[in-house]
């Protein structure tokens, strides 16, 4: 009975979902990150970065159980994954912690898709989900960023070039998988036009 109310409210309020406001909450945690990494506060910014990866994994994880997907959801968690990656990286690189290269690299990927992502959700209205192969590069990103803030350099260093290397292979793969549905789209939209 619960799962069926909760369902039927979060198909009403689409916006308001646990899975958005999960997404959210990830934004909202990234705020203190820059204070606390300025004054050398590693436990606490340990536990910003602990709970803003938690709370990714929980968006999905309850979007996928109560069948709370949806367009909206999805551009809003791809959206802030890549703000919060974003400005992540940026603090790294701020606090020496990433080499200019690396920081220009995955500054760019995030920017790129952010971009590319918001053109198709607002032009074409798509919205595609994760590669298992882009969440494995997400795991070794902040793999490698708990790796520099813990001081093991030379596991971050490894992280660091493994999440570039998948990383470098996703941008290749996602539009080789999407561009045939985008394609599609485009297709179609010509054809209702015309």
């Amino acid at each position: 009975m619960i799962n069926k109310v909760t369902r039927f409210y979060f198909a009403r309020f689409q916006i308001f979902t646990l899975p958005n406001i999960l997404s959210i909450t990830r934004l909202l945690l990234i705020l203190p990150l820059f204070a606390l990494m300025k004054e050398s506060r590693i436990f606490l910014t340990t536990l910003s970065l602990i709970l803003i990866v938690l709370t990714d994994v929980l968006d999905g994880y309850y979007a996928r159980k109560y069948h709370l997907e949806n367009p909206i959801g999805k551009i809003l968690d791809h959206g802030v994954d890549k703000v919060v990656t974003l400005f992540i990286s940026y603090i790294f690189y701020k606090f020496s912690f990433l080499p200019t290269w690396a920081f220009l690299f995955f500054f760019l990927r995030d920017f790129l898709i952010l971009l590319a992502g918001s053109i198709l959700f607002f032009r074409f209205k798509l919205a595609f989900g994760s590669l298992w192969l882009g969440k494995i590069a997400g795991v070794c990103y902040f793999s490698m960023i708990f790796a520099f803030l813990l001081k093991f350099e030379t596991l971050g260093r490894f992280f660091m070039l493994l999440s570039v290397v998948l990383f470098s292979i996703v941008i290749i793969v996602y539009p080789l998988k999407f561009y045939p549905i985008l394609k599609e789209r485009i297709f179609c939209n010509k054809g209702g036009e015309a």
